[in-house]
């Protein structure tokens, strides 16, 4: 019982997505031209109809085939990519490492530097000082 009930559900479920897709009325006014058509040309309708359940097996199995490969070529292409995108992240993070401590050295030494030349500035007497700035020096 159920199996019977899972099966219904199914079959609802696959009715209710079929109308999203495709109206019943749309598609009971199809169903009565391929009606109307086998009955006015039953030759021509069975020779299109033959066709099509011969052609559909290969059809269905080259667009199984395309979207395989088209998957495999995705999913080799996302691995291809990770794969270079982490060599490339090896050599980026020593290079950070060397570009950072790089800075930190440069600002030390200038600051460093900075705070060197204003002891040695604030150090060095007054009368130097006003040399520097342009005046002579009385003899």
């Amino acid at each position: 019982m159920a199996i019977q009930q899972r099966a219904s559900g199914i079959i609802t479920y696959a009715q209710s997505l079929i109308d999203t897709i495709i109206s019943p009325d749309t598609r009971k006014a199809y169903y009565y031209k391929t009606v109307a058509f086998a009955q006015d040309q039953p030759i021509l309708f069975t020779f299109v109809l033959i066709q099509f359940l011969l052609s559909s097996t290969p059809v269905a199995l080259f667009l199984a085939f395309a979207l395989g490969t088209l998957a495999l070529s995705f999913i080799t292409a996302l691995l291809f990519s990770l794969f270079w995108i982490g060599v490339a992240l090896l050599l980026l993070v020593p290079t950070l490492f060397i570009t950072v401590s790089l800075g930190i050295v440069l600002w030390v030494w200038a600051v460093s530097s900075f705070l060197i030349a204003r002891w040695i500035y604030n150090f060095v007497p007054v009368r130097v000082a006003r040399i520097t700035e342009g005046e002579m020096p009385n003899c």
